[in-house]
């Protein structure tokens, strides 16, 4: 990658690499590189722990009061694909990604989950090379900041499963909750689940448990039914 190019997106990012390789590794695809070293997958899965932190953090500091589910709910949201699919293209980043020959930028980013991914892999490259949380946080608050609203304010606990599944009775619908992804060591698992209406996926949630992913993918499908 030149030095032009790596100007433009720190630039677009608002921060500058010390070590301008990271960045490299951050915008490389996997089809360019099957090298963990070389390719930012395992930043990717850096960056995704980092993300969900420093979204509880800021969710919890701006909503003191809010309950735990519906934080969580609203950090499932907020840390979802398509919120960070849309600031990568915000951002106008995608164009810079690293593929292998024969590949196209415009077909690989349309793959599922690669503007997500990038997104990650920028958030493990920055913290990677700053050492600094807050220097993650700072790029986060640049890209999402429209999701830091203090919606996430609730007087009580909602039970979105009950609610979805009392929708569902009303009108003759068929709920069923998929576990998508699990990861994470044993004593301290991430759960990614989809709720399904009729076979249609509705929501997706994530939690570290399973119960707590069900409840935020039933709250994000009630956000969607409710618009």
């Amino acid at each position: 990658m030149d030095s032009r190019r790596i100007a433009e997106i720190e630039n677009k990012i608002g921060y500058t690499f010390s070590n301008k390789a990271l960045l490299e590794r951050a915008f490389t695809h996997s089809s360019a590189s099957k090298d963990a070293l070389k390719n930012y997958e395992s930043l990717e899965f850096l960056g995704d722990s980092i993300l969900d932190f420093i979204a509880a953090k800021i969710l919890m500091t701006e909503n003191p009061d809010a309950h735990e589910g519906a934080l969580t709910q609203r950090r499932s949201e907020i840390v979802s694909q398509e919120p960070l699919e849309k600031a990568v293209e915000k951002l106008d980043i995608a164009k810079y990604i690293i593929v292998g020959k024969g590949e196209k930028v415009s077909q690989i980013i349309n793959h599922t989950k690669v503007a997500s991914n990038l997104f990650e892999a920028i958030v493990g490259g920055i913290y990677m090379d700053s050492g600094s949380v807050e220097s993650a946080e700072k790029f986060i608050l640049h890209a999402l900041k429209e999701h830091f609203d203090g919606s996430a304010r609730h007087s009580e606990e909602r039970d979105y499963k009950t609610e979805l599944n009392e929708f569902a009775t009303r009108h003759k619908l068929y709920v069923q909750y998929v576990t998508v992804e699990e990861s994470g060591c044993a004593h301290n698992p991430t759960f990614v689940v989809d709720v399904k209406i009729d076979g249609v996926v509705a929501g997706r949630g994530k939690g570290k448990s399973k119960k707590s992913a069900q409840q935020c993918a039933a709250g994000v499908a009630l956000e969607h039914i409710n618009l």
